[in-house]
């Protein structure tokens, strides 16, 4: 019983569903782009057939509203080309003020197909233009659920009743063709939900790549770079012999608890210090709440050595503040020449397990 109470509701829904502005945003803007395209390719089209009545068939100019309903036709495209193209190259109007041109194109685009195929008719041909047109509208311009059901469905009534009104629609099967327009609203539908869908991912990603540019590659603790700075250095690292330092601080954590967030601050402090002072300042990186994470680049082996037994001389003096209690870390260290990301990955984790073994 509650289903059937939701049922409006969920019509409702899926006739209006709820789309964020950016999102109807870019659809505005993919139905300008679509008119755009269509509008041309409609007027040449058009400018060519024109010209084989001219030449070749002139006859079928002298019916009845032929030539009037061609030359405005291509009129009406050329200037919905040209106001597409300006809400294209513009950036002084949002994409928004050009929807009604977009929807004003799809009704007289319609308009054209029903005058061409009801032309047809009335001399034994086929209504081929009519179904042509909408299916090929359908595919390009995107067109809300309820706006959809009002236009093309509305097109497909008004046509059929002008068929009836000159021979009770008597070539038209109407099951065939009632189905043939549901298919038609239905294809229109989930062209709009699909292209919404995939604006509304799109979105997702390109917010979340703003965030990643945005997340802070500098520690203020330590005044150092932090993990997510190796991002912006690989580069620097590739194809260059480096030594990968893994640096990760014993007990920090109930040091921490026990004197403070001030204590483990000044720790941190030091060891950053001693590390930029003694190895290097560039390319440090705190690398998680109690590791740091050093590469030297383009050094001698020898001399990194002797410059890590300095530095852990330098870090042998570090103590607790306050209280006489030396800073006990483990370290590990890797050297190599990372071609990749990979690689490089590689090195950090061979170091880090090189720290465990020292532990």
């Amino acid at each position: 019983m509650a289903t059937v109470s939701k049922f409006p509701d969920i019509i409702k829904n899926y006739m209006n569903p709820y789309i964020h502005s950016t999102i109807k945003d870019g659809l505005y803007r993919l139905n300008i782009a679509a008119t755009r395209k269509i509008s041309l390719v409609f007027s040449i089209i058009e400018f060519f057939i024109l010209l084989y009545y001219i030449f070749f068939n002139r006859i079928i100019l002298s019916s009845k509203g032929v030539l009037p309903s061609t030359l405005l036709a291509i009129a009406v495209s050329i200037t919905a080309f040209l106001i597409c193209d300006h809400g294209l190259k513009s950036s002084n109007r949002p994409y928004k003020a050009y929807r009604f041109v977009c929807i004003a194109y799809f009704i007289l685009l319609i308009v054209f197909g029903m005058f061409v195929s009801y032309f047809n008719y009335t001399r034994g041909h086929q209504i081929f233009t009519f179904f042509s047109t909408i299916v090929c509208l359908v595919n390009f311009i995107l067109l809300p659920p309820a706006l959809s059901s009002v236009v093309i469905g509305g097109s497909y009534i008004i046509f059929y009743l002008f068929l009836y009104s000159y021979d009770h629609a008597l070539q038209v099967n109407l099951f065939n063709y009632s189905l043939f327009a549901m298919l038609t609203i239905i294809g229109s539908y989930n062209k709009y939900r699909m292209q919404a869908t995939e604006l509304e991912r799109i979105h997702r990603i390109e917010r979340m790549n703003d965030m990643l540019q945005n997340v802070p590659v500098h520690d203020n603790v330590t005044d150092m770079k932090n993990r997510y700075a190796l991002r912006d250095d690989f580069n620097s690292y590739q194809n260059h012999h480096i030594i990968v330092v893994m640096l990760d601080l014993e007990d920090f954590k109930s040091i921490n608890a026990e004197h403070g967030q001030k204590a483990g601050d000044l720790i941190l402090k030091q060891v950053g210090e001693c590390i930029k002072t003694h190895l290097t300042d560039s390319h440090s990186y705190r690398y998680g709440s109690d590791s740091f994470l050093i590469i030297l680049q383009d050094i001698e082996l020898s001399d990194a050595l002797q410059r890590l037994s300095i530095w852990e001389r330098n870090m042998a003096t570090l103590s607790v503040p306050d209280i006489d209690q030396q800073i006990h870390y483990t370290s590990g260290y890797s050297h190599g020449t990372p071609r990749d990301e990979d690689e490089l990955r590689m090195l950090i984790e061979a170091a880090d397990r090189k720290r465990r073994d020292f532990s």
